[in-house]
């Protein structure tokens, strides 16, 4: 239970005022135990910092993926369109998880930045695994053109990438959503194959 609240309050203040602006003392303080009790489970600062880093990454990467069984019924436009309101959805349901890791993966601590890099690139390497199996099944099925797959990833990648950024830039609803569709319509116009 106390490690669980020690990181729900790292994450949070972490988030907020950053690592540097974060003593082990304000985290345990939050939390209503003594600042030697965090090392019970946690080796140092970093050591807190990382794990919970991690488990963000970990966390978003589980949601995103978790496209329910019906999902493989569904079309290759549709499975990649649920992957980016995933997305979105996350956002919403887990904003502090979601502050946490765009501000470390946009301005990581100049000393932990391989360590996070490295964290980043095997999160990466799970959601773009995922995202061209949806990709090689939509040209298998011919709603997607015959192509190399790789650009079509990279670019799906951008796309969520730039959602990101456009999430945390506008607080209307309205307006990401209409952001969401209009870049999805324009990847999936780029993408589809001439059957659709």
């Amino acid at each position: 239970m106390t490690r669980n609240k020690l990181r729900a309050a790292a994450m949070r203040l972490f988030g907020e005022k950053g690592y540097d602006g974060t003593a082990l003392s304000e985290i345990a303080k939050e939390v209503g135990v003594k600042t030697p009790a965090i090392y019970a489970f946690y080796e140092n600062k970093e050591d807190l910092f990382m794990t919970v880093f991690r488990e963000a990454m970990e966390s978003y990467n589980t949601y995103i993926q978790e496209l329910s069984e019906e999902q493989n019924m569904t079309s290759a436009r549709d499975s990649l369109y649920r992957v980016l309101s995933r997305q979105y959805e996350f956002y919403q349901k887990c904003p502090e998880e979601s502050v946490f890791v765009l501000r470390y993966m946009v301005f990581p601590p100049a000393f932990l930045k391989e360590t996070i890099e490295e964290a980043f690139l095997q999160s990466d390497e799970l959601l773009t695994k995922a995202i061209e199996e949806l990709i090689v099944h939509g040209m298998e099925t011919e709603a997607i053109r015959d192509q190399p797959v790789q650009p079509l990833v990279d670019s799906f990648l951008n796309v969520m990438d730039g959602l990101s950024m456009q999430y945390f830039y506008y607080t209307s609803r309205e307006i990401y959503e209409r952001k969401l569709n209009n870049a999805f319509e324009t990847y999936w116009n780029g993408v589809r194959s001439n059957y659709n």
